[in-house]
């Protein structure tokens, strides 16, 4: 699965980047 996420510097993106990792979400490619 391919994975975008905008906004990575602020604290929503790195949120979300944490989430992803935690839960180990499959991803293929991820953008940021």
């Amino acid at each position: 699965m391919n994975v975008a996420i905008v906004g990575i510097s602020g604290a929503v993106g790195q949120e979300l980047l944490r989430v992803l990792e935690e839960r180990n979400f499959p991803v293929d490619n991820l953008f940021l």
